[in-house]
């Protein structure tokens, strides 16, 4: 940071360059333009053939927003329902942050030993008696020294020898494939707490909200996507994704300004001039500035991520050659994060919404700060920013539309996963499909009942108008001023006309027959029910009341819950391939002395190779952690199978204690709970149970068990399943 400083000192003395110095001629080859026009193209090509999906998801963003297409007028009745389903269901699926677990790849760690209890005592028996045999022998002595004239080996008798060294490489074996697995578990630990706090540190959303628009945007679009990076604490921005809490963001904004000034493209009278000066005032005051390095996690909208045209899969990006990820910035928002970016060598500008000057609905209205129209180079519009991800040459390439050069030399993708390219899908309507990559998503698929409604009650609004009651006279009965005031007047408001003496209003006036209202015309029963058969949804979760009976209510929930399980089943695979590829990064990226300030001085990191990262590890989400329906089916099966195991032989108290915890989904640390040695808690009161004095009622008189045959309070849990315990004999 002091070397920073030291260097934004020196240029701020505005000095340009010395008279007579040549700027470098930074042209690049033929070879090189002609690959950005070519790559230019691609995506260009891929954005037309995805054109239609993308008109679709942004139409389908419309209407969960406001509940209706762009074909209904605004005055007219709207219930967005469509909007409810997706609030419903993004609360449904994904109901808590997930809790990253690191679990060993099931090998097999033992060349010797069998895996059995039983093996490792038979090699300590048969060690123990090799020794005893040993002690037992007669050791020869020199007679002359006094001093054994054999070694251990000697002494131990042949009819022991082969099977202690059989019991000294079994235990060899397991000692050795016992640490390796205490290795990996130390590992694994590490590895969740990093994970953890690198959903902790994202901003401006942190990781569970992040996760959560991505279920939302994939129930709203279709498709939802989180890309992954990694950010260090010194040297330029590796990607345009989401930050890490810190200031490098800032240290960019800072280091574009120094350079234009020591360039001379801003003057000593520019309002960026005295940003500058107080920016550069605000760090040297700041005692202490934070720079941090990890896993970054970004959801880029479904608009802007630009499968290859002959992508066969989302999930996985089957059969694609190449990947395009699109941005939007201003001009200085790309100077910052890609320093060789020139404005004056032409691009394509775009408006804030996207469009640009080959789109037939282009805006006119470019988002453009008017102190920059007087600067040299500067133009009007916004930049469209592509990531491209070639798998087949393995590079990742940085370009703007219209620019004719690359924004960053191409290289390897910063950051390395199995799939290449670390971006991941999450969709939960996949269907097989020749024509269409992209699965329609809830709103779509509600449209149609979205659009009735609205017209049903709309209609119903118009039929009620069309039934209020009206009147119809004579004319030159009533004057026309009478016929205005009876017609604005006020209910119970007295209104004088004139009127002759000898008629009666009801001469005057009669009412004029009016279409009742029929309900059944504007029923919306039998959209509900549509509803529930297309996304699952029943007119109950939308707050209705249907005219079911309880049966029929508990078999519609359950179709419910089996159609969010599926969903489920589709996020916890999304956010396990998340997680592992988020591992790798960590593995591949995270310096050893990070790891330790993270994690503490009982982080354990290795150095491993690529082959290592892909195979050693595998990072799953936990059962539960995001609100699985069956969660009370999973307690009840424990609860029948707890009596059982605590009568079982070798099962470790540990273990059941630890499963419980997590299937109840809580929180709590085992690790300062556990006391080696300790009885149960049971058993402590039991010992400590006072005495009657009298053998026929005190407990402690009765025998060993007696203790146990104390009046106890009753147990076990209400409702209809089986009670905790309430099996045990």
């Amino acid at each position: 940071m002091n070397d920073m400083m030291d260097d934004t000192e020196s240029k701020m003395g505005i000095g340009s360059q010395t008279e007579g110095e040549s700027s470098e001629d930074k042209t690049p080859p033929e070879n090189e333009l002609a690959l950005v026009k070519k790559i230019q193209t691609e995506i260009r090509a891929d954005k037309r053939h995805h054109e239609k999906a993308f008109k679709r998801m942004k139409r389908d963003m419309a209407v969960a927003y406001s509940g209706h297409d762009e074909t209904w007028p605004e005055e007219n009745y709207t219930a967005n329902i469509a909007g409810r389903h997706v609030k419903m269901k993004t609360a449904a699926l994904y109901a808590k942050n997930p809790r990253v677990t690191a679990r060993r790849r099931e090998t097999l760690d033992f060349k010797v030993w069998d895996e059995s209890p039983e093996s490792i005592k038979m090699a300590i028996q048969g060690i123990q008696m090799a020794q005893a045999a040993i002690s037992a022998a007669p050791a020869a002595v020199d007679p002359v020294t006094g001093q054994s004239t054999q070694d251990a080996s000697q002494a131990i008798p042949e009819a022991y020898q082969g099977a202690l060294d059989q019991a000294n490489a079994l235990m060899a074996d397991f000692q050795e494939g016992m640490k390796r697995r205490q290795m990996l578990n130390r590992l694994g630990k590490t590895l969740e707490v990093l994970f953890s706090q690198a959903l902790r540190e994202q901003k401006p959303l942190d990781g569970k909200k992040l996760f959560k628009s991505v279920v939302r945007r994939a129930a709203t679009t279709g498709v939802g996507y989180v890309e992954l990076a990694f950010q260090r604490e010194y040297g330029p921005r590796q990607g345009l994704t989401e930050q890490i809490a810190d200031v490098k963001m800032r240290i960019d904004h800072l280091t574009r300004l120094i350079d234009e000034a020591a360039e001379g493209e801003i003057e000593q009278d520019d309002a960026e001039m005295f940003e500058l000066q107080a920016s550069l005032a605000a760090l040297e005051a700041e005692p202490e500035v934070l720079l941090r390095e990890g896993l970054i996690f970004d959801a880029p909208l479904s608009t802007r991520v630009i499968p290859d045209r002959l992508t066969k899969m989302l999930d996985g990006f089957v059969g694609a050659r190449h990947l395009t990820l699109e941005y939007l910035y201003t001009q200085e928002q790309v100077e910052e994060t890609f320093p060789d970016f020139d404005c004056e060598d032409g691009f394509t500008p775009y408006s804030s919404d996207g469009k640009n000057d080959g789109d037939e609905e282009r805006s006119a209205n470019y988002v453009v700060d008017d102190a920059d129209t007087s600067k040299p180079g500067k133009r009007a519009g916004m930049v469209c920013v592509w990531k491209h991800y070639d798998k087949a040459s393995g590079l990742c390439y940085f370009l703007a539309d219209g620019y004719k050069k690359f924004l960053r030399p191409p290289a390897s993708p910063d950051v390395f996963v199995e799939d290449f390219w670390p971006v991941y899908a999450l969709t939960f309507n996949a269907v097989e499909s020749e024509d269409e990559l992209f699965p329609p998503s809830d709103v779509a698929l509600l449209l149609p009942m979205q659009k009735e409604y609205n017209r049903a009650r709309q209609g119903q609004r118009e039929h009620r108008d069309a039934a209020r009651p009206r009147w119809v006279g004579k004319r030159g009965v009533l004057e026309d001023d009478d016929v205005k005031l009876i017609a604005s007047a006020k209910p119970f408001e007295t209104v004088l006309i004139n009127l002759d003496p000898q008629a009666k209003i009801a001469d005057a006036l009669e009412n004029l027959p009016v279409p009742g209202v029929d309900p059944n015309l504007y029923e919306t029963n039998p959209l509900f029910t549509d509803t529930q058969l297309v996304v699952g949804s029943q007119s109950a979760m939308f707050g209705g009341v249907a005219k079911a009976t309880a049966t029929e209510t508990a078999i519609a929930a359950n179709s419910t819950n089996a159609s969010d399980q599926s969903s489920i089943d589709d996020l916890d695979a999304f956010l396990t391939s998340v997680a592992r590829a988020g591992c790798q990064i960590l593995l591949r990226e995270m310096s050893e002395e990070q790891v330790m300030r993270v994690v503490g001085p009982g982080a354990f990191w290795p150095h491993q190779s690529l082959a290592d990262i892909a195979d050693e590890i595998t990072l799953e989400i936990e059962a539960g952690s995001t609100g699985r329906p069956n969660q009370a089916v999973e307690m009840a099966n424990w609860e029948k199978m707890l009596p059982f195991l605590v009568q079982m032989p070798g099962i470790s108290p540990t273990w059941l204690a630890r499963e419980t915890i997590k299937r109840l989904d809580d929180k709590a640390d085992l690790t300062e709970a556990m006391s080696e040695g300790l009885p149960s808690i049971v058993m402590q009161n039991a010992m400590k149970q006072p005495g009657t004095g009298d053998a026929a009622t005190d407990p402690n008189a009765q025998g060993g068990k007696g203790a146990n045959n104390a009046p106890a309070a009753p147990g076990g849990s209400g409702g209809s399943g089986p009670a905790m315990g309430s099996n045990q004999v």
